[in-house]
This record gives structure tokens, C-alpha cells and sequence, in this order.
């Protein structure tokens, strides 16, 4: 018997109130390609031996309007974008296409005749040519255009071959069915053949299946496979400065775009720049909200020199866009756009497309002219001090910290009008280090790298630093030690227990004067902490 699989459920709300349009959008993601996947809105009569045992039925619409539906469309065509697939809301398009290169999808607010939950296709069933379609349930994912397009992805992956995406542990126990992925903000992530609804990336994955802890599923392999017949799109811009795409500036701005279509793509922009001035790039992930919701790729981008050799690269750690501000001096620069890793998930799934957008102004300088980190490892600690030029004021520095010195994450924030911080590290090896500089106009820097040895050490913890700027006191602990912090008159705040490690301890408190004691069993260590 022919396996089908079932989304799974996460929630159900309430069936929005919302009309549905007269007449549904006609859109194509990329009308060049023959194979197609056709969205399906407007209500559908099913007669197939293959659904609610061969009775025919009628699929009411979606309950979606125009404007909804394309962002729908949107998100599940860029879940496409790096395959030589066409996405469509437009039957004529669906009917031209081949009958064994061809799935429609039919996104119904009736659902009683299959039963609680999101979505139903069989696997495999887009090269059957029999017509058999698969379903979203919108009105059991409360009408959220997010969750129907995950949903829409999904379903479509079990046609053109796919397994759910599970979780185990590190004893190979099954966890979950659908793995839920890791993290939270722009780059929080989770297989789009898990549960993705409450992630911002939903990513195609390799990972295990529900077939056990030893089954891995390569989701690009399988879809730009050649049992599908359709495999990925020509890559769209050359990865050498020889064969670099030009990125000319009209008048004071620039702008381009391009795609991100296999793990190890890059795409390689030339720019002339007339005089010196200041440079400003963003380069931004297609997305359909604010907080680059359904973004697709984290991006990297790197500045090389006429004859390519690397002067900067951008690369924010909790953020999948990269912007350049900066000043150049009069010559040709080359601007390289790759996707990367983040602290969730690796770049193997980091597909889709972006947009370059930005300025550049001849004569003009940067409020911040130097900004120079330098360090030592001395007297059982890292001690770091830097040194900043600038025409305006410096509204706070974050020090950051990493093991690979490519991700990196937050250490402890200090005021702008500091130039020193002393750090005990526990971590073993190599300590990296970079700042993050926000001027009192909102502009952000990054410092250069820099790398410190391993430093020896006997405390059993140690406090990161007594000023505390934000709401977080940082402590690198060698032990399980118990905590609580307490105001100047002795009252306890709050208590806890910290891990070996780095800890944050939350301090959103009112500036002042506090008491951060540890206790190791009958010992108490008292660190006197200054909230600014």
C-alpha cells in the first residue's frame, strides 16, 4: 500500500472571518521551468480512489485575501528558489506542465473528511501522473499565512519524496516526529520537513528520519534528484573576480540581487568607486515581514581588493542580513555574498535569494574614523583594550567572544567611554574576540579580530566584569554553585544555580548597588556588582 504521511498539528485557533477574493492572484515563480507545483485556493472537487475512499468530495477556498495569498505564495516559492521548479497559483500553467512533472496542492478550509491535522500528501505521488492531489487545512492552522506556507512547503516535500525530519538524542531515543529545530529571533531554525511554524528559517534539512536514528535524509539530493527531474536552477551570478557581475553606481545608489542556490555558492559583485567616500551596502534575504520572517539564507558578505584579497568580512552572529559602512578610498573593490552557519543550524540548507541595496557618497566620511581592539594574556586573565576615533559619541560597546573566531557571541556590554575589560576565560584553547560599537546616531561598527592563548586559572568562578551595563551579569563558572543576589540592605532579589561555564544571571533591576554572592556549601563569596 502507498504510504502517506500527515503533518502534524500544533495548534488550532478559530476560523478567521476573513472573505475570500473573487478571483486569486495568478502567480509564477519561475515561469521558464517546465515541472510545476500549483497552489490552489479558489475550492476543488476531489474525485480520486486515492482520498476518502474513492467519495467524491468538494474542497471549500481557502479563506485567505489577495494580499495574503501572495505572501503566502511568496514564502513557499522562495522555499523553491534554488530548483528549476515553477510555484503557481494559475491552473492553466499547472495543466501545460507535464502530467508526471506536476503536483497540485490544495489549500481548503474543509477538513472534516480527513480529521485534525494540518495537511495530508502521499510521498512520492508528483511523477505518479494520476492527478492525485495533496492538502493543506487552513482553517486548523487558524488562517496564518506563515503556518499555511510551511504547511504548503511541507506537503510538497512528501510529493516529491520525503520523509519527516525527527529528533533523537545522543542515545539514539526517539524525541520527536518532527523536529522542532533550535534557537529563537531572525535565526532561530527548524527543518521545513519538521515543525517549522514558530521558526523564522524553515530550512531544508539533512538530518534523521522517522525511520530511525541511522536513516538520514538528504532533502536537496532528493528533491533536485533524478527520479523528480527537474534539479536546480543555473546558477545566476559567476563566484570569480574574472567573471564578476558589474554592480554600477547610478547617480549615489546601487543595487542588484541574486541567488544563493547550493551550499557552496557565492556570488562575486565588481564596483568602481570614482573618488573616496563612504560605502553603504545592505545586503537583505527575501522575506515576507518584519523580523525577515520566511528569510531563507543567512548572508555573509565579504570586501576583496582589486587583486582579491580579503579586507573585511560581514558577518553578524544573531542576524541574517550583513551591512557595509564604510569608507573606501578611489579604486575597484569586489563584493563577495555567501550564506553561513549561525549558532542553530549549519549553511546546508541556507538557500534562496537576496537583494543588495545601497549608497555611496563621494567626499563623505564615517562618524567612527578607528576603531582597534588589542589584547593580552596576562596574570591568569585576557586583557583587552582598544582605541576609537570618532565625531560622535559612543552609546555602548558589546565585547564579543568565540571559539572559531566566526561565530560569535555576546560577553558582557560596557559603557562607550570605555577602553579596557579584563576577562578570566574558562574555556579551553584559543579565546577570539571582536566589539560591537553603537554610535548615539544608531550606527554599529565591528572592531577587528583578535585571538588569545589559553590562560590558567584557579578561581572557581569568575565575575566577567563588577560594572554591569544592560540587564545580564555575566559569571564564568568552574562548578554547579549556587547564587542569589542581594540589595544593600541584605534582601534577597533573586536566586539561582550555575552551570560550569558562562552564565547570564538576569539583573533587571534599577541602577545601584548590589550584592552577587556564591555559595559552594558552607562557603559564601561576596562580589560587590554596580548596575549603570
Amino acid at each position: 500500500m502507498t504510504r502517506f504521511l500527515i503533518l502534524s498539528l500544533v495548534a488550532l485557533f478559530a476560523t478567521s472571518a476573513v472573505k475570500t477574493s473573487a478571483q486569486v492572484p495568478k502567480l509564477s515563480s519561475y515561469p521558464a521551468a517546465t515541472a510545476t507545483i500549483f497552489l490552489d485556493f479558489d475550492g476543488q472537487t476531489v474525485n480520486s480512489p486515492y482520498w476518502n475512499g474513492g467519495t467524491p468530495f468538494y474542497c471549500t477556498p481557502a479563506v485567505f485575501t489577495n494580499e495574503q495569498i501572495t505572501t503566502l505564495f511568496n514564502q513557499v516559492a522562495e522555499d523553491f528558489r534554488p530548483f528549476n521548479l515553477n510555484i503557481t497559483t494559475d491552473s492553466t500553467v499547472y495543466f501545460a506542465a507535464p502530467s508526471t512533472k506536476r503536483q497540485r496542492i490544495i489549500v481548503t478550509a474543509y477538513s472534516s473528511w480527513y480529521g485534525n491535522a494540518g495537511g495530508v500528501a502521499y510521498i512520492g505521488s508528483f511523477t505518479w501522473g494520476l492527478e492525485v492531489p495533496g492538502f493543506v487545512f487552513s482553517s486548523l492552522l487558524g488562517n496564518n499565512p506563515k503556518y499555511v506556507a510551511d504547511a504548503s512547503s511541507h506537503e510538497t516535500g512528501h510529493t516529491l519524496g520525503l520523509n519527516h525530519q525527527s529528533k533523537y538524542d545522543a542515545n539514539c531515543n526517539f524525541q520527536y516526529e518532527y523536529n522542532p529545530g533550535a534557537g529563537t529571533g531572525e535565526i532561530g531554525w527548524a527543518p521545513i520537513m519538521g515543525n517549522s511554524y514558530s521558526k523564522n528559517l524553515s530550512l531544508w534539512h539533512n538530518g534523521t528520519t522517522n525511520a530511525g536514528c541511522n536513516s538520514s535524509q538528504n532533502d536537496l539530493s532528493i528533491i533536485a534528484g533524478n527520479s523528480n527531474g527537474f534539479g536546480y536552477r543555473a546558477d545566476d551570478i559567476a563566484a570569480t573576480t574574472r567573471t564578476a557581475s558589474n554592480l554600477p553606481i547610478n547617480g549615489q545608489s546601487l543595487s542588484t540581487s541574486g541567488i544563493i542556490n547550493t551550499a557552496s555558492d557565492a556570488d562575486m559583485f565588481k564596483i568602481v568607486l570614482p573618488d573616496r567616500g563612504r560605502l553603504t551596502l545592505s545586503t537583505i534575504p527575501f522575506n515576507t515581514a518584519n523580523g525577515y520572517q520566511a528569510a531563507n539564507v543567512d548572508v555573509k558578505v565579504d570586501i576583496l581588493n582589486s587583486g582579491g584579497t580579503l579586507i573585511k568580512q560581514y558577518n553578524p552572529s544573531t542576524l541574517v542580513q550583513a551591512v557595509i559602512d564604510s569608507t573606501f578610498d578611489a579604486g575597484t573593490y569586489y563584493i563577495q555574498v555567501n550564506n553561513t552557519s549561525n549558532t542553530n543550524t549549519s549553511n546546508y540548507g541556507m538557500l534562496g535569494s537576496y537583494s543588495i541595496n545601497g549608497t555611496f557618497l563621494a567626499g563623505a566620511t564615517l562618524p567612527v574614523y578607528s576603531l582597534k581592539l588589542n589584547g593580552a594574556a596576562a596574570n591568569s586573565k585576557h586583557e583587552l583594550n582598544w582605541n576609537i576615533v570618532a565625531d560622535e559619541p559612543i552609546e555602548i560597546i558589546t565585547v564579543e567572544t568565540s571559539a572559531d573566531g566566526k561565530n560569535f557571541t555576546n560577553l558582557q556590554e560596557v559603557s562607550g567611554t570605555t577602553r579596557k575589560f579584563n576577562y578570566q576565560p574558562v574555556e579551553k584553547g584559543t579565546v577570539f574576540y571582536r566589539l560591537h560599537v553603537v554610535t548615539i546616531s544608531q550606527l554599529k561598527y565591528y572592531s577587528n579580530v583578535i585571538s588569545l592563548r589559553e590562560v590558567k586559572a584557579g578561581n572557581k568562578y569568575n565575575l566577567v566584569s563588577n560594572l554591569v551595563h544592560g540587564n545580564s551579569i555575566a559569571v564564568n563558572s568552574n562548578g554547579n554553585y549556587n547564587w542569589r543576589l542581594v540589595d544593600m540592605n541584605g534582601r534577597t532579589l533573586t536566586n539561582g544555580k550555575m552551570s560550569t561555564g558562562y552564565n547570564h544571571i538576569n539583573a533587571n533591576f534599577a541602577n545601584g548597588m548590589y550584592l552577587l554572592q556564591i555559595i559552594d556549601g558552607s562557603e559564601v563569596s561576596t562580589e560587590k556588582i554596580v548596575k549603570q
